[in-house]
């Protein structure tokens, strides 16, 4: 995925950068640990981190030189950070002043067989920018205690123009379902107040409770519990952390849903042109400081609303910037957006 890639990459990136003797070494490793885990380790032989600044290491924009002989925004780790924490990982570092650093990411991943190897493959092939034309615009409702399986699920139904609705708990969750009637509804299994298995039993015995699709998203791995919430109700479970295709699938399955997507194989467009500090020259000023804002927020919608305002003026870089923008390449963005400032 973009994601594991720009993870890999910032910290090649971080380590190549601050290693001018020796060198810096790569390993994959996979692990069964109540789960099966994707291991990643980058180690270098650089300077290394003292134990103070690995304390702030991950915070945006820290400059740990200080020289200032090593330029730098130090997004890449803040990014990596937050990407392997969304994907259900963690990462975690191994330093000391003089020593060189090993940093290790572990992600939690599933088995395929080699027919479901090929179909993810297939989906893999094009990125799902939207939904095919004359279907229904469907009611989506997400019921979720947690803001960043929230915001990461309402964005999944939002680029697909579906409208979509929260409820924070199972009692606020069943009270929309018989006010708004969504057409699915996503169900949290642990929730306060009232759980998800007690709130589907409630919206079953709704009226219009027999026909609405009703998915658990759970961090459960326990089969007997994924039997308590289908006797409970619902149509089907969806493990957390929650993974675009299967969600999409998942929605395709229940509500027939056909997507489009984005090719990026041999007969994909143009490849847009790389971004350099002269092509943001033209850019106004106050456009660029709306871009590198939403940048070091790394909220996605300030993103693309920010590229979408320069895009109005320069249709070219703004695919550009969309292009870095999906591969999650911020670093490279406001590098450039360093460079015209200074210059």
């Amino acid at each position: 995925s973009a994601r594991l890639r720009q993870i890999l990459l910032n910290l090649v990136g971080n380590a190549v950068k601050f290693t001018e003797q020796g060198g810096v070494i790569i390993r994959l490793n996979a692990q069964n640990n109540d789960g099966m885990h994707l291991l990643i380790e980058v180690e270098d032989s650089g300077p290394g981190i003292s134990e103070a600044d690995q304390e702030r290491l991950f915070k945006p924009f820290v400059q740990l030189a200080e020289s200032g002989e090593q330029k730098g925004t130090g997004l890449g780790l803040t990014i990596t950070k937050q990407f392997v924490e969304l994907m259900g990982g963690n990462v975690n570092l191994e330093s000391s002043a003089g020593q060189g650093s090993r940093f290790q990411v572990e992600l939690p991943v599933e088995k395929v067989d080699a027919e479901e190897a090929i179909k993810h493959e297939q989906i893999a092939s094009g990125e799902v920018i939207g939904l095919e034309p004359g279907q229904p615009r469907y009611r989506m409702l997400i019921v979720e205690d947690q803001f960043e399986n929230q915001l990461l699920l309402k964005r999944l139904m939002t680029n697909l123009g579906l409208e979509t609705r929260l409820a924070e708990n199972g009692e606020e969750g069943v009270r929309m379902f018989q006010e708004w009637q969504p057409d699915l509804i996503w169900m949290d299994r642990r929730m306060p107040v009232m759980d998800g298995e007690e709130a589907t039993r409630r919206i079953r015995e709704s009226e219009g409770g027999e026909k609405v699709k009703i998915v658990a998203v759970t961090a459960s791995a326990f089969k007997e519990e994924h039997a308590g919430m289908i006797a409970a109700g619902m149509d089907e479970v969806v493990r957390k952390p929650y993974r675009a295709e299967e969600i999409y699938d998942s929605m395709a399955r229940h509500l027939g849903l056909r997507f489009r997507y984005r090719q990026t194989g041999p007969q994909s467009e143009t490849a847009p042109e790389p971004l350099t500090p002269q092509s943001l020259l033209g850019v106004p000023v106050e456009q660029r400081e709306e871009l590198r804002a939403a940048l070091e927020s790394l909220e996605r919608e300030r993103i693309d609303a920010a590229i979408s305002h320069i895009a109005q003026g320069d249709e070219e870089l703004g695919k550009t910037l969309v292009q870095l923008a999906a591969e999650f390449d911020y670093p490279n963005i406001i590098n450039a957006l360093e460079a015209v400032s200074d210059g």
